[in-house]
């Protein structure tokens, strides 16, 4: 018995007998294959290769990891515009750091250096850096990201860089400090007590860049390390959100909001973040005036 008969109106061949569960096997083993064909994707090795770097001050060689070109996905982005991308944090390999004399800094900008820059590194850093051994590593964990993206900063406030450099290699701290956050879910009171060290270097370090992004758009030309004047306001007006810093987060905003050089894409989401300022700011008079 034809059991989908009475489709052939819709154009569809109904021929044969039905057997649900042949399409389920089949399904099954399909999606079984897929499944393992993801898990091979997201290794994060797999989207990775060492890199040989030559050092600006030092003039030695080193091997470093780096995210092969075009190979990972990228992803919706954070509010505050953290880059994301399927099966790899690109983030935690932006930094190029010479074993040998501890000159550190994002790739854009590790070879870009004065005769006067590498004379300062020379002295501030490298005169008191401990040499480690150049080791390979299939991949970097957060803490060693977290390290190399430190000796970054240290070295741009050595060679005197911009402030927006330099609150920008905080706020990729702070990024990485937060994904690490997020991904530390044991409860022992051992990483209890990790996951509170790390929520206050992921704290500390976002309140720097805040505060030094929001300086830096006063007192810097743009681009600001990169990035333009409107994307600036809208990542600030999401760090203000977060620090309940509404007064700020709602000028940028508004700003954004009449500003003709402003994306549509970044415009509704400014109409969005609008709504919860004002909802906000409400419910905090609401509370005021329940205290008096």
């Amino acid at each position: 018995m034809n059991l989908l008969a009475g489709l052939e109106k819709f154009g569809l061949s109904t021929n044969g007998e039905l057997d649900i569960t042949k399409d389920d096997k089949g399904s099954q083993k399909q999606q079984a294959a897929e499944n393992k064909e993801a898990e091979k994707v997201l290794k994060e090795s797999d989207f990775l290769l060492e890199k040989v770097v030559q050092c600006p001050v030092c003039d030695r060689k080193f091997k470093t990891l780096t995210v092969k070109t075009g190979k990972a996905k990228r992803l919706e982005p954070d509010e505050d515009l953290r880059p994301k991308f399927q099966g790899v944090d690109t983030i935690k390999y932006d930094v190029f750091s010479c074993p040998f004399c501890g000159y550190s800094a994002t790739q854009k900008d590790f070879e870009h250096l004065s005769s006067t820059q590498i004379k300062w590194i020379k002295e501030g850093v490298s005169a008191n850096f401990k040499t480690t051994k150049d080791v390979s590593y299939p991949e970097y964990t957060y803490d060693q990201a977290v390290d190399r993206f430190k000796l970054a900063l240290v070295c741009a406030m050595t060679k005197k860089a911009k402030l927006s450099e330099k609150s920008y290699l905080c706020l990729k701290i702070a990024w990485l400090r937060r994904t690490q956050y997020e991904l530390t879910l044991d409860d022992t009171p051992e990483a209890l007590n990790d996951r509170k060290n790390i929520k206050a270097e992921w704290d500390g370090f976002y309140k720097q860049a805040y505060e030094g992004f929001v300086k830096a758009s006063e007192t810097e030309t743009p681009p600001f390390a990169g990035i333009d004047t409107n994307t600036l306001d809208f990542m600030l007006a999401n760090m203000a959100m977060y620090f309940k810093d509404y007064g700020t987060a709602s000028k940028l905003v508004s700003r954004l909001l009449t500003s003709s050089g402003t994306p549509s894409r970044i415009k509704d989401k400014c109409f969005d973040m609008k709504e919860a300022i004002v909802a906000e700011v409400k419910r905090q008079k609401a509370e005021s005036a329940k205290k008096v």
